[in-house]
């Protein structure tokens, strides 16, 4: 059993942990090397054209230091990595969504004004949700609603209504069930406990939406309701998600927490929670992530000795394996989360 202190301890780590000379190494994250894949050959046109909308509608500004970073995350090489086998059209669309998010988390984890003003937060979200929902844009309408307004349209014009239904679903659990919770833990200033953070997590990661995105990136996937809904498959979407949330605050612990003191990580969860130190709750959050992953493996192979399995959910098992695989190789590469004073040495260049 784990112990956990009340979730209002928030006490952050020592400053002599902050900066280590040698650090824990990410090699022990355990990727199965059969999940290794070459990424789409779209990834610098994808992220081109993604560039351009997000200039063309104000959601980047064009400041130098800005724009060279958006450059350096090199957010269509994620999409390429994750949707390998998808067409250059719909690779667009899921890494437009991709940077709608990021840019959506960089304002809500690291700008106070707007992530510890959960009301002001909850505003922002409905607005752009009814714009997803096929709602017309306000007179004064921002760049995330504008941008939201252009997905919306090439994704209705790609997918079904049933495919576009579940995700609007899936993107108001992500803000809801995600987002606003860890507004309320940063303004407040409380640690999350340990299970409801890994269940906060799975939804604030919005992974769910890009796990419906390997059905929209190639046509002819989308699953019907009754092989969605399988028991198997929901388990399996439940674990990769788990995983990618959990290893993403790995990667991102340094800029959430040692730059902009936000509670909302895994590695810092468990210090306060179990009271280690960072090596060892950094070894302990890739222990839980191990355990995710070996779950995911069982959960396949049961899957396909249930007997023939439907072309299509097999293929949604190969792209919940790109996400899990793709996501460590973006970011180990991408200018997002390297810094000298990483934790992690691989993060270090």
């Amino acid at each position: 059993m784990l112990s956990v202190l009340p979730s209002g301890s928030a006490a952050f780590p020592p400053s002599q942990e902050e900066t280590l000379l040698r650090g824990p190494s990410l090699s022990t994250l355990r990727l199965p090397v059969s999940w290794s894949s070459e990424p789409s050959l779209h990834a610098r046109a994808i992220d081109r054209a993604t560039r351009t909308r997000v200039l063309a509608v104000k959601l980047l500004p064009r400041v130098q230091p800005v724009v060279r970073r958006f450059d350096a995350s090199q957010f269509g090489l994620l999409t390429a990595y994750t949707y390998p086998r998808g067409t250059r059209e719909r690779l667009e669309v899921c890494n437009d969504w991709h940077v709608w998010l990021f840019l959506f988390d960089d304002q809500a984890d690291e700008q106070e004004e707007v992530g510890q003003r959960p009301e002001y937060l909850q505003e922002y979200v409905e607005s752009c949700l009814k714009v997803l929902r096929g709602g017309p844009l306000r007179a004064r309408a921002t760049p995330l609603e504008r941008f939201t307004r252009h997905l919306r349209e090439r994704m209705g014009s790609l997918a079904s209504e049933v495919w576009l239904e579940r995700f609007t679903r899936d993107v108001e659990d992500y803000l809801y069930r995600g987002t606003l919770p860890a507004a309320r833990h940063w303004a407040e200033g409380t640690v999350p406990e340990l299970e409801p953070y890994i269940e906060q997590r799975s939804m604030d990661s919005a992974m769910y939406t890009a796990l419906d995105l390997v059905e929209f990136a190639h046509e002819g996937q989308e699953l019907p309701e009754a092989l969605f809904q399988q028991p198997l498959v929901q388990r399996l979407r439940h674990l990769c998600a788990r995983v990618v949330g959990l290893t993403n605050d790995l990667f991102s612990f340094e800029k959430e927490v040692l730059w902009h003191r936000n509670p909302n990580n895994f590695v810092h969860v468990l210090r306060v929670n179990q009271r280690l130190g960072l090596e060892a709750a950094i070894h302990a959050a890739i222990g839980v992530i191990n355990a995710d992953t070996d779950a995911f493996l069982a959960c396949e192979e049961a899957l396909l000795e249930q007997g023939p399995v439907d072309p299509r959910v097999l293929s949604y098992v190969e792209g919940m394996k790109a996400w899990i695989h793709g996501n460590v190789r973006w970011s180990m590469v991408t200018g997002r989360y390297s810094s000298q004073t990483s934790p992690f040495p691989e993060l270090r260049r």
